[in-house]
């Protein structure tokens, strides 16, 4: 009952939010906005069910699915317009951090709430240094929200953190290559890193657990 109640909350949250991606829309806002609702409800949704499979309290649960939802309207406006709005990035990660601190004091689980915020630091330097040397690769989008996985992932340990980073990388390069096999793109095409983040901190959830 919980697994389903927290699934349709996300995606209804994620119906009523999308409307916030219109300033960020090139083109065609109020239409492409709209359109948008549908893969942006069924991703939090998604991200509601996977919240109920790691959450071990109530707080967890709303922590990891406040960031999932968030994280449904950031994947979207990234395959769209390649951008990571800091805005979106920012309420994600007080909605992920508020949740996690009560979660913290709750369980007295303070040295979890300690490691989510200094991986959270650590991948926004790590990120910045690498955007820094090859900025081609990386945009100021990335290495900000860089700092939401990294205090994702850093609340399960620092396995998860390692693993998780490797992964996106892996998970971009392998779309990228992709992509250009495909001959949809040149060698200079990027390709949004933003989802591919997402989908190595969801794919080392799934490992190491």
């Amino acid at each position: 009952m919980i697994t389903l109640a927290t699934a349709l909350l996300a995606a209804i949250l994620g119906w009523l939010l999308t409307p916030v991606l219109r300033p960020f829309l090139e083109r065609d806002a109020e239409r492409m906005g709209n359109l948008l609702r549908v893969p942006v409800a069924a991703l939090a949704a998604s991200a509601g069910l996977g919240a109920v499979t790691v959450a071990h309290s109530a707080a967890e649960l709303a922590a990891f699915a406040a960031a999932g939802v968030g994280c449904s309207l950031l994947v979207v406006i990234d395959l769209m317009v390649r951008r990571l709005p800091d805005v979106l990035v920012a309420s994600t990660a007080v909605a992920l951090l508020v949740p996690l601190a009560v979660a913290a004091g709750v369980s007295d689980e303070w040295s979890a709430f300690g490691r989510s915020l200094l991986a959270a630091v650590v991948l926004l330097i790590g990120y910045f240094l690498l955007a820094l040397i090859a900025p081609s690769g990386l945009g100021l989008g990335d290495v900000k929200f860089a700092f939401l996985i990294g205090a994702f992932l850093g609340w399960f340990g620092w396995p998860y953190v390692a693993v998780g980073t490797v992964l996106g990388f892996v998970i971009n390069g392998v779309v990228a290559l992709v992509v250009l096999v495909g001959r949809r793109a040149g060698p200079d095409t990027q390709v949004p890193f933003g989802p591919s983040m997402i989908f190595g901190a969801v794919c080392a959830l799934v490992l190491l657990n």
